[in-house]
C-alpha cells in the first residue's frame, strides 16, 4: 500500500512539472526532426524539342522522341533541350551554371545495332541561370549542339549516328548530393526513310 501511494504521488509531481511550455517545446522538437536535414537545388528532368521549317519561317517548338537525319543529309530542324531545375528551399537561388557535354553513339554501316558504341564528347558548353525563386521550378534551354558539323565529319566515313546523348550537371555547391545535380538524356537518330516504321 505504501509503495502504491508513493508511485501515485510521483505521477502527480510529474504531471505538475510537465507545463504547457514544456509540451510545446517537445512538439517543436518532433516537428524539426521530421524535416529533411538538407534541401538542395537540383535537376528534375530533361526533355527534347524541335522546330521544323515551315515555308520561310519555323514551326513552334514541340516535343520530339527521335531525330531524323543522316550524314549525307542536311539537318534543317532547330533542336533544343529543356532542362528543368527545382529550388525547394525558402531562399532564391542565384548565379547557377549548367555544364553539358554531347556525344554520339556510332554504328558502322552494315553492323547490327548491338555493335554501336559511344564516341567521346565532341562539344562542351555552359548555360547560366540567373535566378530560381524559392519553392519553384525554372527551365533552362540548351540550344547549341553542333550536330550538323558532326554529321558533315561522318560523311563518307563508313559510320552513321545512332543516338545523341547529353550529359548535364549543375555546378556543385557545398553539401550537394551528386545524384540531384547530374542527369543524362539520350535521343535516338534514325534515317528519314526509316522513321515511322
Amino acid at each position: 500500500m505504501k509503495t502504491i501511494l508513493c508511485q501515485s504521488l510521483g505521477l502527480m509531481r510529474l504531471k505538475r512539472s510537465f507545463t504547457p511550455n514544456l509540451f510545446a517545446c517537445a512538439l517543436f522538437l518532433c516537428a524539426v526532426s521530421a524535416v529533411p536535414a538538407f534541401s538542395q537545388i537540383g535537376i528534375v528532368g530533361v526533355g527534347w524539342e524541335i522546330s521544323r521549317p515551315a515555308g520561310k519561317n519555323y514551326s513552334p517548338y514541340a516535343p520530339v522522341a527521335e531525330l531524323r537525319t543522316a550524314p549525307d543529309l542536311k539537318f534543317p530542324d532547330r533542336l533544343r533541350a529543356i532542362v528543368t531545375l527545382r529550388n525547394p528551399t525558402a531562399k532564391p537561388a542565384e548565379g547557377l551554371v549548367l555544364r553539358y557535354a554531347l556525344s554520339l553513339r556510332l554504328l558502322k554501316k552494315g553492323d547490327a545495332q548491338e555493335k554501336s558504341f559511344w564516341g567521346v564528347p565532341f562539344y562542351v558548353e555552359e548555360v547560366r541561370v540567373s535566378k530560381i525563386n524559392p519553392s519553384s521550378e525554372r527551365q533552362a534551354k540548351v540550344i547549341r549542339f553542333e550536330l550538323q558539323t558532326q554529321l558533315n565529319k561522318l560523311r563518307n566515313s563508313g559510320f552513321e549516328p545512332a543516338a545523341l546523348r547529353m550529359e548535364v550537371m549543375l555546378s556543385p555547391r557545398q553539401g550537394d548530393e551528386p545524384a540531384a545535380i547530374i542527369r543524362e538524356s539520350v535521343i535516338n537518330i534514325v534515317p528519314p526513310e526509316a522513321a515511322g516504321r
